[in-house]
């Protein structure tokens, strides 16, 4: 059954919709069911019921009445929990005694930031085309069948695809995030008033980064530093604030996402930064550039699991 159920509460449970109501006071909730599952991992619990008269139904109507986005029950175990995240902010895990229960998300928010794009490594899709597709959408609502791993920071190994919001274009803040091993281990943040989908990606812009100093400083950067990058018949790098360059064995830079399945300059790359598949996701790991290329005076560049972008309204 997984996600395709509806559970609603309400006076009678039916197959695929319920509601929760009275005579004085009526209300709508509408939840999404998922059997054989219970929250394992970062969940913040917010509220709870036991006796053996526990079941999804009354843990749903707990729910409503707090500032609730999820819920778990076992008629085996007659517990109720209820938590405060959001479905793709936390980990499940099988188990037969449980079913889960969950609001569905109109956008994908962590804190003040709301998420509009995220890129997953090595799923063979290119980034660049997903970023400026605007016939994709994959919020408001969320749909019921995209998976939770490519919405979350963690716990993402099932992620097959990129997330892109329909708000790409109306914001004030953003914050780009670079995630490895469920760490954010870079991160750049702008001033993204009066920009859109393209121009928010500018060194001028920079309000903060793991990099600031170099970024804000750093004479050789390309300018402008741009999204687009630079593809070619040879190459492709996106996402890129990049430079100097003055051929494959003397390059340098802060971020980049290698958008193509081969890359021209591979070859003088030091063995161990040659990639599996695109995209591939190269930052540097210190607070100043990397690079790729055997024997430079900077650190080695890694490769990171995924990359978020978030933004803010005010």
């Amino acid at each position: 059954m997984g996600f395709k159920h509806w559970l609603t509460l309400g006076l009678l449970l039916v197959t695929t919709e319920v509601t929760l109501c009275s005579a004085s006071n009526t209300q709508y909730l509408q939840f999404m069911h998922k059997q054989g599952h219970r929250v394992a991992l970062r969940g913040t619990e917010i509220g709870r019921i036991s006796g053996p008269d526990v079941t999804l139904l009354g843990c749903g109507r707990l729910c409503g009445k707090h500032d609730c986005k999820l819920v778990h029950s076992s008629s085996v175990h007659k517990i109720c929990e209820i938590f405060a995240e959001a479905y793709y902010a936390v980990s499940l895990s099988p188990d037969p005694d449980w079913d889960v229960g969950y609001t569905p998300a109109a956008l994908v928010i962590y804190q003040q930031w709301t998420l509009v794009f995220r890129t997953q490594k090595e799923i063979s899709e290119p980034v660049y085309r997903t970023w400026m597709d605007t016939g994709i959408s994959h919020d408001e609502p969320v749909p019921n069948n995209f998976p939770p791993a490519c919405l979350r920071m963690f716990d993402y190994e099932s992620c097959d695809r990129h997330f892109r919001s329909h708000i790409l274009d109306d914001w004030y803040g953003v914050h780009l995030s670079v995630i490895k091993n469920d760490t954010e281990v870079a991160y750049i943040i702008f001033d993204g008033s009066g920009t859109d989908m393209q121009s928010w990606f500018d060194k001028a812009n920079v309000i903060d980064s793991t990099w600031f100093s170099g970024i804000k400083n750093d004479t050789s950067l390309f300018v402008p530093t741009d999204i687009k990058g630079r593809c070619e018949e040879y190459l492709c790098r996106r996402f890129l604030f990049y430079g100097p360059y003055v051929g494959c064995w003397t390059e340098w830079f802060y971020l980049m996402i290698v958008d193509r399945d081969s890359d021209y300059c591979t070859y003088w790359w030091h063995p161990s930064s040659v990639y599996k598949a695109e995209p591939a996701i190269a930052y540097s790991p210190t607070s100043g550039q990397a690079s790729f290329g055997k024997g430079r005076d900077v650190p080695l560049a890694d490769y990171a699991d995924a990359m978020a972008v978030y933004v803010t309204f005010a």
